[in-house]
């Protein structure tokens, strides 16, 4: 049963990931990129032979790059099979002996595997983070290959074979886990700093207008069934749709005072006055 759920943690279907056309080793062998083809590319001296070797790299970065996100997820899940099955394994083993000490070597065995898994998940694969760090290798290197597109159209004086050399190291580097993380944490800190950047231009409000704000809700939470009617012609006046309930007319008007900047609440209070809910 044990080396069942071994051979069984291998399976494609349970890896989600179907048999390749072909081997990626046995592609990126036939491109057969040397050394020697970087160092021409470093020398390169006119852009058909530049652009040439610049695109045996990139294949051979694309093919592994590829396997890699493949092994990246299905390594964890080989893993949580293989844990898994030495669990099932130890356990039952346990079961079918009757040595006390026999018994307590299986479920160390069991705890052991589980416990090394569970180390392994959260501390490397941050359990559900893999996709996250995938889109964001995509997204470096989907930029990175715009960039090497376009500068394959310029003349070799303006794009020559060492930048072209440099420009392969900061693709293939735009694939790793690394680059991802970066990616992640200078997002997260452009939409902080945009986010603290609308924070610094809201303005204060004054006591009259919190005042006014006030006074606003307190008329539009005062609609009944009685005032529903001035409550719809307040909307309409907005130019908003027509409401049925007086809870519904409620949201439509206190929805109209946000962002509660003073056009907006200028705007809520003649419609209001307009409509006889205000004086």
């Amino acid at each position: 049963m044990l080396l069942a759920a071994l051979a069984a943690s291998g399976c494609s279907s349970l890896r989600g990931v179907p048999a390749r056309y072909q081997p990626t080793a046995a592609i990126v062998e036939s491109i057969k990129l040397t050394p020697a083809d970087l160092a021409e590319l470093q020398a390169a001296s006119d852009e058909a032979e530049r652009n040439r070797l610049q695109n045996k790299a990139l294949a051979v970065i694309d093919l592994n790059y590829h396997q890699f996100v493949r092994e990246l997820v299905g390594d964890r899940q080989d893993m949580s099979a293989a844990a898994a099955g030495i669990a099932l394994g130890a356990a039952t083993a346990g079961a079918f002996v009757d040595s006390v000490a026999a018994k307590t070597n299986y479920a160390l065995l069991a705890a052991t595997a589980i416990g090394a898994f569970g180390i392994v998940d959260r501390n490397y694969y941050y359990e559900k983070t893999v996709p996250a760090l995938v889109a964001a290798m995509g997204a470096a290197r989907a930029n990175m290959l715009l960039r090497i597109r376009s500068s394959q159209r310029d003349p070799i004086d303006v794009y020559n074979g060492v930048a072209a050399l440099a420009d392969l190291e900061d693709y293939f580097t735009a694939g790793s886990i690394l680059a991802a993380i970066s990616e992640i944490t200078t997002r997260a800190d452009g939409d902080k700093q945009a986010a603290l950047d609308q924070v610094r231009v809201l303005e204060v409000p004054t006591d009259a207008d919190i005042a006014l704000r006030r006074s606003l809700s307190r008329a539009i939470l005062a609609i009944d069934e009685q005032s529903l009617p001035k409550g719809k012609a307040a909307l309409a006046t907005l130019k908003q749709a027509e409401t049925r309930t007086v809870k519904e007319t409620r949201l439509a008007l206190l929805r109209m005072m946000r962002p509660p900047t003073p056009e907006r609440l200028k705007a809520v209070q003649e419609a209001l006055t307009s409509a006889g809910l205000m004086p």
